[in-house]
């Protein structure tokens, strides 16, 4: 038999949430219930949230729907900690210099809630209140996209799962490509029914204490299709670009980078190299900390140090970590130092017709 989630007056209560929308989708009945006990956290700032479209585009698309849920459901204490979304795998510290001894509940996404950042928010907060030596506070996990595999508490929503469903539909960018408001609805009657309450609409969650372990082999797992999902992002917007015929080169020669280093010599790195190949910009060499000799092309790879080369601009081609490696590369006195994905994601690149 599940136990009814008890809340008082006195909890203060944090909901931890990888995306805009995932708040209200698991944890929407307790932002209807108790407003103003609670605070808000996203995690990511949601720019990958409707396919190829503008991640920029998005990501203030989700930031204006995510202010208008809050203003709605009466929440005064609510932000987006802004990580780019579909890559907390590589930030599970990001809760780490947050107080999290303010609050006697927190609520996060499971960690087996089919998606790698979901289960990086969860591992983020376990991984912070170890950090802080927080164990006086009650952990649940809430579900978004898969049902919780052990549920230990539940809460009779029945009386606001109308304003559940506003909350959710205020986050219009995503129910184009899923009715999230007829899903929750359907996992709330379903969780409902589990518990013979016919007709009522159930959330449910899982209790953990903080001094549980996360440990879990398939965590290991999800950080690697993480940064496949973000690998084949990155080649499919390439090839997105090229057959609409923008040109890379274009664009950096527009910038002013007509000599450039390329960090990374993976298969991004290589690939780039060989599409400005005879073009206006120059690569004068590749920094590669795992790599260092003279390619087939003749071109130098070098361990990142000081004394090379300048160049108009570094192009990093590394999936993940590019804040440490802006920051390193900066303390060794580089300039114009970019994220490949992040060109690929600006919109007025020229398209050759436009030369």
């Amino acid at each position: 038999m599940l136990q009814i989630l008890e809340i008082k007056k006195r909890d203060r209560i944090l909901i931890v949430a990888p995306h805009p929308d995932d708040e209200c989708i698991g944890a929407g009945g307790i932002l209807a219930c108790c407003p103003d006990i609670c605070q808000v956290m996203v995690l990511t700032d949601g720019r990958q949230g409707q396919g190829n479209a503008d991640p920029e585009v998005i990501k203030k698309a989700r930031e204006d729907e995510f202010a208008a849920e809050m203003k709605s459901a009466g929440i005064e204490n609510y932000r987006m900690l802004g990580y780019e979304d579909g890559t907390l795998m590589q930030h599970t510290d990001c809760l780490e210099n947050q107080d999290l001894s303010l609050y006697t509940k927190i609520f996060v996404t499971g960690i087996h809630d089919g998606h790698p950042d979901h289960t990086a928010a969860c591992v983020s907060v376990f991984q912070a209140l170890h950090k802080q030596e927080i164990q006086d506070v009650e952990i649940f996990l809430y579900e978004v996209h898969s049902p919780l595999h052990t549920v230990t508490h539940m809460l009779d929503i029945t009386d606001v799962i109308d304003k559940k469903l506003r909350l959710i539909r205020f986050h219009q960018s995503q129910l184009i490509a899923l009715p999230y408001d007829k899903l929750a609805e359907t996992m709330a009657a379903y969780r409902a029914l589990q518990n013979r309450l016919v007709g009522r609409y159930v959330e449910v969650y899982t209790y953990m204490n903080p001094r549980d372990s996360l440990e879990d082999p398939t965590i290991g797992l999800e950080h690697q299709l993480q940064k496949s999902t973000l690998f084949y992002w990155i080649l499919t917007r390439w090839m997105e670009l090229k057959i609409q015929e923008f040109g890379l080169a274009r664009r950096l020669e527009r910038e002013g980078y007509c000599r450039i280093a390329v960090y990374g010599y993976a298969e991004i790195g290589k690939l780039l190299c060989q599409e400005l190949l005879g073009t206006s910009v120059q690569v004068e060499y590749v920094m590669d900390k795992k790599v260092s000799r003279t390619d087939q092309e003749g071109l130098p790879i070098y361990v990142p140090q000081k004394g090379l080369p300048q160049v108009d601009a570094v192009i990093v081609t590394a999936v993940y970590y590019f804040d440490e490696i802006e920051k390193e590369l900066l303390e060794k006195g580089y300039k114009n130092i970019i994220s490949f994905r992040t060109l690929l994601e600006k919109s007025d690149l020229l398209r050759k017709d436009e030369l």
